[in-house]
């Protein structure tokens, strides 16, 4: 085990390896609202709503994913202080939380008194006010005061160790690669877990795993 590390394509090479599994997860999202308020990604939202100063006034957390990191952060934020407005383009509320999570979340959103704007899209309106559009029809609803805006959307796989390997390994001498997790795609632990399983378990003992992966789909 080998931390505090950043591994090179090189060293990978060059570690005489059979097998080597890419796991290195996804970058936050982090959109560009021109001309208005600041948009962090949900790393650096987490930091700042940790700090002795979390940001008051009114928070916009943007939730294309529809999980936890969106309504935590919403929750959190509002603890702390804020007047925040929850914004998803989707019609359910956090879709990819479980019912019977959301039973004991809504009333805590609730009670923190949450703005939960479903079907709607930012667009900026000036340097602290954001204007939120209802996604059919096009009504829109303005939120004045807006000291910050959270994108807590979908991240992008960081699969550049990968792809630098593959170019170099090719159909030539080296390791077989694998991808598990968001590095291959950002999903949920679940999905991470099983790759990463199959992974080990499969696609680097068995000559040829076909056989196996149909069973698994069965």
């Amino acid at each position: 085990v080998v931390t505090g590390h950043r591994v090179t394509p090189a060293e990978v090479l060059d570690g005489g390896w059979d097998d080597v599994v890419v796991a290195t997860g996804s970058r936050p999202a982090r959109r560009e609202l021109p001309g208005g308020p600041r948009v962090v990604d949900t790393w650096t939202a987490v930091e700042l709503v940790e700090a002795e100063e979390a940001p008051t006034g009114a928070v916009l957390v943007l939730d294309d994913d529809g999980g936890w990191p969106a309504a935590s952060l919403a929750e959190r934020f509002a603890r702390r202080g804020a007047e925040v407005h929850l914004v998803s383009p989707s019609a359910p509320l956090s879709p990819k939380i479980t019912t019977y999570s959301k039973l004991a979340l809504v009333p805590r959103l609730s009670d923190l008194g949450v703005h939960v704007h479903l079907m709607c899209t930012p667009e900026a309106a000036g340097p602290d006010a954001v204007d939120l559009v209802e996604v059919v029809g096009g009504t829109r609803a303005r939120v004045e005061g807006v000291t910050l805006v959270v994108d807590a959307g979908s991240g992008s796989a960081d699969d550049e160790l990968h792809r630098a390997l593959d170019a170099l390994v090719g159909n030539g001498p080296g390791p077989r690669l694998h991808l598990a997790g968001d590095a291959n795609s950002p999903r949920t632990a679940l999905e991470a877990v099983y790759e990463g399983r199959l992974a080990g378990a499969v696609h680097t003992t068995v000559h040829d795993p076909a056989p196996f992966l149909l069973a698994l789909t069965r």
